[in-house]
């Protein structure tokens, strides 16, 4: 569950509040059907349904919500022309939901059931040095859910990682197997040296992940290879692994390489769910 819903169901107790949802997505808008946020009787919000006119048009929806006490739908068209119209250059529409929320322990309690019915992608690190604590650190903010495994008590400790689901210290190994791996986890393999990488990555290959990907040099990743057709691995199977990870931005420090990393989880995550590429001055409108 992310900051978001937690600081949702903590405020509603007391707290009457709005959630605002895109229903159906259109064209380019700047968030696609599914993304939410709360609106509260202070205007504070939680959240976001894309910024700009957007997002001020439904604050301001949701505030008249609150003073009904009604839900509401709506639909907005995202050009300068057309009913509803916001005079957007980007075109597009959306329809979006507004749900009142009383403030109680009905309406946390709601919300609660909610939260836990949201479908996040779980990042299983494999590794906790300096890379993979920059890549954690980033990661709850981009709505992914992570664990953490190493076999070293000195790195495997709970309070570096204080958003993780689970700081594992165990046989990386074997820790595959017991994570119970399935389609919408990504799996990201930054261990200390090659053998442990190598048997990871075996394990790996063994489940039905949508994302692997192992950080090293490109001898360690020829290395890597040719031990895993001398263990019956095809071409096919290798062609499952991103390596070198990451986008190639450039990176050189741990925190570059988490950020290149960040992004090629958040490319992977987006072809899975069919978003579209959006282009840039979307993202800044």
């Amino acid at each position: 569950m992310n900051e978001m819903w937690k600081e949702l169901i903590r405020r509603l107790p007391q707290e009457d509040a709005v959630l605002v949802t895109i229903v159906e997505s259109m064209g380019s808008a700047p968030r696609h059907t599914g993304a939410v946020m709360a609106v509260f009787a202070d205007g504070s919000l939680l959240g976001t349904v894309g910024g700009g006119k957007v997002e001020a048009v439904c604050q301001q929806r949701a505030a008249e919500v609150l003073q009904q006490k009604a839900d509401a739908v709506e639909e907005y068209n995202l050009s300068d022309s057309g009913k509803n119209r916001l005079d957007m250059a980007c075109g597009g529409a959306v329809k979006v939901e507004f749900c009142y929320l009383a403030a109680g322990e009905q309406s946390a309690k709601r919300m609660q059931a909610l939260a836990e019915q949201q479908k996040r992608n779980r990042v299983l690190l494999f590794g906790a040095g300096h890379v993979s604590r920059a890549l954690a650190a980033l990661l709850p903010a981009l709505e992914f859910d992570y664990v953490v495994v190493d076999d070293r008590p000195e790195f495997a400790k709970p309070e570096a990682f204080a958003g993780a689901t689970a700081v594992l210290c165990q046989d990386m190994e074997k820790a595959v197997a017991q994570l119970q791996v399935n389609e919408d986890d990504f799996i990201v393999i930054m261990t200390r040296g090659h053998v442990h990488d190598q048997e990871v990555l075996r394990e790996a290959l063994r489940t039905p992940a949508s994302y692997i990907g192992l950080m090293g040099s490109r001898r360690k990743i020829a290395m890597t290879r040719a031990l895993l057709q001398e263990q019956g691995f095809d071409e096919q199977a290798f062609a499952r692994v991103s390596t070198p990870i990451g986008l190639n931005i450039g990176a050189e420090t741990p925190a570059e390489i988490a950020i290149s990393v960040a992004a090629q989880l958040i490319e992977t995550r987006a072809s899975l769910h069919k978003h579209t590429e959006k282009p840039l001055h979307l993202i800044h409108s």
